[in-house]
């Protein structure tokens, strides 16, 4: 009995010792919901919000596209926020301004002039098949736009004769302005300038109808910044 009572005062520091860890496991997974899951649950949250907005790019674009009428190239610039969406879209917010002019000549004399000139907010929203975020990104979509515009074209023009033979000119002019809404379809196309893809630079193919039957081809160049 001696003998054995070292050993039996050894037991409960045994027992101690080695059931510590798992008690504690024990109590931790039996207060997982009130406490200790909470730094789980936060990494958790987060990793959904980095995957669901995996980068954000903030871009500039230029370009050119044809008038409304399609008589003359004018210009177009932009600015553009652009979240990924998971990993296969992206949304693009635009502010874009297209603006130009070029004055029709009838025969030596008669010099008309024409221009078209609008300030859009554009909304789109592209499909990326081989993802987001790669060394090139492709995107394809569209999208709807608003804005104010205004528009001076020459719907009809001609010439015919006097009765002396002379040539005489004709025309039509169209002067429009106020609010538009209309439909873009897209397709753009970037690669990464550097290793951690912090800048892009990419082209982009567009065309857009508005209520008022004008319809811009056109095409931009763009630098992006990923933030």
């Amino acid at each position: 009995m001696t003998h054995s009572l070292p050993f039996l005062l050894a037991v409960p520091v045994l027992l101690a010792a080695g059931l510590r860890p798992e008690t504690a496991q024990a109590q931790c997974s039996r207060s997982a919901r009130s406490h200790c899951g909470r730094p789980a649950q936060a990494e958790s949250a987060a990793a959904l919000v980095s995957a669901a907005f995996r980068s954000v790019l903030v871009g500039a674009g230029t370009g050119l596209s044809m008038s409304g009428s399609g008589d003359y190239l004018i210009s177009k610039t932009h600015l553009e926020y652009a979240p990924q969406l998971g990993r296969h879209w992206r949304l693009a917010s635009r502010l874009a301004y297209i603006g130009g002019s070029q004055p029709r000549k009838l025969g030596d004399q008669i010099v008309i002039p024409q221009s078209y000139r609008a300030v859009n907010l554009e909304q789109e929203i592209h499909w990326l098949p081989f993802g987001g975020g790669r060394l090139v990104e492709f995107g394809v979509g569209g999208g709807v736009f608003a804005g104010y515009g205004r528009e001076m074209s020459i719907p009809q023009s001609g010439y015919g004769r006097d009765a002396s033979g002379n040539r005489r000119y004709f025309y039509t002019s169209k002067r429009e302005q106020g609010l538009h809404v209309g439909y873009i379809a897209s397709l753009y196309a970037d690669v990464a300038l550097d290793p951690r893809a912090d800048w892009r630079l990419g082209g982009r193919l567009a065309l857009q109808n508005d209520t008022r039957a004008n319809i811009l081809p056109g095409g931009q160049l763009q630098l992006s910044r990923a933030l």
